[in-house]
């Protein structure tokens, strides 16, 4: 028998992520990265929050879509109501109410991106530095962990700029061999809020307003993503099958049957 070997940074990171793979539900406790502004970090809430990652991402997307295509002015109108956007930029930018107008334009493009995404033509900007997590047992035998990434350096790639941790040497860049786990989160809640509470409000554009709006009631607003940085292994909690419920219930987290329709189809 060979040793169990891994092409992530963190062997017992990615044996840990190979056993829960074997689960229906991982919950993780992780506190996430937030928002650097002004040197000040907002949103590094620590969250419980319950996963699932057995699932196809075409079917994910396909399901938003039908919904969003299903949508009347009705819809757009309800979703939009109250909400504020800007025109221009900086100090020059203006507020006004988002509008229908606003929010047809945001469908319109939602539309045409889960369209692409299905024909494979929406190539994703990050996908050149992500690559499968492998883990290989002690019989040799290589399995594919579901919904878990490996970010890679890209430094020697003439087509690309590294915005690793080494190369550009920020402390929060992402880390080469570091696992990201992504999924559907069906419950989460807050164990420690963050000491400075949310980023403030950007002063987004009405119609990136409304898309912000409509995506929230898709069934992919649930898709999320987690860094597992390898330096920083005190930092989260992964748990499997019982066990993952087991931590979602001492910690209060709810799953609500309507979170379960992501998954459906």
């Amino acid at each position: 028998m060979t040793a169990i070997q891994t092409n992530a940074a963190s062997l017992a990171n990615a044996a840990a992520l190979a056993s829960a793979n074997k689960g229906t539900f991982t919950s993780l406790i992780i506190t996430k990265q937030g928002t650097e502004k002004g040197g000040v970090i907002y949103g590094d809430d620590t969250v419980c929050t319950v996963i699932v990652t057995g699932f196809r991402y075409d079917r994910l997307v396909q399901r938003s879509l039908d919904k969003a295509q299903a949508m009347t002015d009705s819809d757009l109108e309800r979703l939009i109501a109250g909400k504020m956007g800007y025109d221009g930029r900086g100090k020059n930018a203006v507020e006004r109410p988002v509008t229908l107008a606003d929010a047809r334009d945001a469908l319109a493009e939602l539309v045409a991106s889960f369209g692409e995404t299905l024909a494979g033509t929406n190539e994703s900007t990050t996908d050149h530095v992500f690559e499968p997590l492998i883990v290989t047992d002690e019989n040799g035998i290589a399995e594919t962990v579901r919904g878990a990434r490996v970010y890679r350096c890209v430094a020697g790639d003439a087509s690309h700029v590294c915005r690793c941790r080494v190369c550009t040497g920020d402390s929060r860049a992402p880390v080469d061999g570091q696992i990201n786990l992504s999924g559907l989160a069906i419950g989460t809640t807050i164990l420690s809020p963050a000491v400075n509470g949310p980023a403030p409000a950007a002063k987004s554009g009405a119609k990136t307003v409304a898309k912000d709006a409509i995506r929230a009631c898709l069934p992919i607003s649930r898709y999320v993503s987690y860094r597992l940085d390898p330096n920083g292994s005190g930092t989260w909690l992964l748990k499997a099958g019982g066990s993952a419920v087991a931590q979602a219930a001492s910690n209060n987290v709810t799953i609500k049957p309507v979170a379960l329709e992501a998954l459906a189809g």
